[in-house]
C-alpha cells in the first residue's frame, strides 16, 4: 500500500513538473514573440507571414540541436571536432535555407535586424538568469 502510494505521489509531481516546464516553454516563446516584433517592428501584415516561416525555422534548428545534444560530446574523443564543425555548418546551411524565405516576408534590412536580435535576446536572457542566482 506504501509503495503505491509512494508511486502516486511521484506520478503527480512528475506530472505537475511537466505541466510546469510547458508553462516556463510558452513564457519564454511569448517572450521571444515579443521581443523580436518589437525589435524588428514588424508590422501587422509582415507578423502574419513572418510567424509561420520563422517558427518552421526555429523547429529545424531544435531538432538539429537535439541531435547534436544527444550525440557523444567528450571532448576527448577524436571525433568530437568533426562533430561540432559538422553541426556548425548544419545549422548555418538552415539558416541559408531560410534567408530568402525570410527576406521576402519582412526584406533585407529587417532580416539583418532579426539576426540582432535573436542575439540580443540570448544575452538579456542570460543576464535575467544570472542575476536570479544573485
Amino acid at each position: 500500500m506504501r509503495k503505491i502510494f509512494t508511486i502516486l505521489c511521484l506520478s503527480f509531481y512528475l506530472v505537475a513538473q511537466t505541466a510546469n516546464a510547458q508553462q516556463q516553454d510558452t513564457k519564454f516563446e511569448s517572450l521571444r514573440v515579443a521581443f523580436i516584433t518589437d525589435y524588428v517592428q514588424l508590422t501587422p501584415e509582415e507578423s502574419q507571414k513572418f510567424w509561420p516561416v520563422y517558427n518552421q525555422y526555429r523547429a529545424e534548428l531544435k531538432s538539429l540541436r537535439k541531435q547534436y545534444m544527444a550525440s557523444d560530446r567528450d571532448d576527448e574523443d577524436p571525433g568530437f571536432a568533426d562533430r561540432k564543425i559538422e553541426y556548425a555548418q548544419k545549422k548555418l546551411d538552415i539558416q541559408k535555407k531560410y534567408r530568402p524565405q525570410l527576406e521576402q516576408v519582412i526584406g533585407a534590412k529587417k532580416y539583418s535586424l532579426l539576426l540582432s536580435a535573436e542575439d540580443k535576446f540570448k544575452q538579456e536572457l542570460l543576464r535575467n538568469i544570472q542575476e536570479r542566482k544573485k
